[in-house]
């Protein structure tokens, strides 16, 4: 055997372990060094990890440019906008468009709320006519329901929309009214919940729902907090981050993802907050501006299948791809 050989393989040994360490100490959050810690932000708050951000195109509108308000995707990641031209805009998961259609009007302001229900129609919240659209996949009219006033069954200012296993409908409004209705597939109404105020069960503006588990959970945007109802609107509980120094600035809307992840879009502080179900924040990414890794004024998200994320960047008239 070769004298010489023993050295040198200590010496390599020794160098392998050295160059291990270094690469812990530069990435820290590289999992099995220094116990998976989550990368941080100058300021110490705990960053989203994104690998990649790309901007979809919005179509012009009568020479402008318009804002993106409302998002939904569905299991074959077809993404559903809303914008501010009165438009339904359908995309396919690259971002190529495949189809829009228009409002029945938006001669005075345009819808925030959509969501595709189970048969394929798609539900609009048309905010400013005080109704709940109805369409066929096609884009044509089927029905809708609602209409101005402060009755059971009556909106103020319908801005979200969801519909549960059962194929009933939760809208949530705000104006004179801060609640939630519940509807069948029909349109005929349930029952409701909630009402102005900041105590448990009341809102102030109920901007997103999302449905997960038999729970019902609201955005109450002013309130800074996000709520948990049953589907029969019974209150559980409030939703919020651990650390009081990690509290939502006006979230905006939400999804809960089936492995229990919370995705919140801030529109006060044009972030993107993750955390899970018992409140623990997993990362932000995003602060005000209007360049890449910033947003103005963002308005909706939603989760694809493949864990991308989509961000409604409303104020800055364009929709973000992040790819985790």
């Amino acid at each position: 055997m070769n004298s010489g050989w023993l050295p040198r393989a200590r010496c390599l040994c020794l160098y392998l372990c050295q160059g291990l360490l270094l690469l812990c100490l530069l990435l820290p959050g590289v999992s099995g060094c220094g116990g998976g810690a989550a990368d941080r932000g100058g300021d110490g708050e705990i960053l989203l990890p994104i690998a990649g951000e790309r901007t979809w195109r919005i179509p012009s509108a009568d020479r402008f440019l318009p804002a993106p308000r409302g998002l939904y995707s569905d299991e074959r990641d077809d993404v559903y906008v809303l914008d501010d031209a009165g438009r339904v805009l359908v995309y396919d998961r690259t971002g190529l468009l495949q189809r829009q259609w228009k409002m029945p009007d938006s001669r005075i302001g345009n819808p925030e709320g959509i969501w595709k229900l189970r048969d394929g129609r798609v539900a609009v919240a048309d905010t400013h006519y005080h109704r709940v659209v109805i369409f066929h996949p096609d884009g044509e009219v089927d029905f809708t329901f609602g209409s101005e006033g402060r009755e059971p069954g009556q909106f103020v200012f319908p801005v979200a929309v969801l519909e549960d296993a059962a194929g009933n409908l939760y809208v949530g409004e705000y104006g004179d009214h801060q609640r939630v209705q519940k509807f069948d597939g029909s349109g005929r109404y349930l029952l409701q919940f909630g009402k102005h105020g900041a105590g448990p069960g009341e809102f102030q503006r109920p901007s997103g729902l999302a449905l997960r588990g038999g729970e019902v959970f609201v955005v109450d945007a002013f309130n800074d907090r996000i709520q948990v109802f049953s589907e029969a609107g019974e209150f559980r509980r409030i939703l919020k981050l651990s650390d009081e120094f990690e509290a939502l600035a006006y979230p905006y809307d939400l999804r809960v993802t089936a492995d229990g992840r919370v995705y919140v879009i801030e529109n006060r502080a044009a972030r993107l907050t993750v955390m899970t179900l018992e409140g623990r924040l997993l990362g932000r990414y995003g602060s005000p501006g209007r360049n890449s890794h910033q947003f103005y004024q963002p308005w909706d998200l939603t989760v694809l299948t493949d864990g991308r994320i989509l961000v409604a960047d409303t104020g800055n008239h364009r929709l973000v791809e992040l790819t985790p």
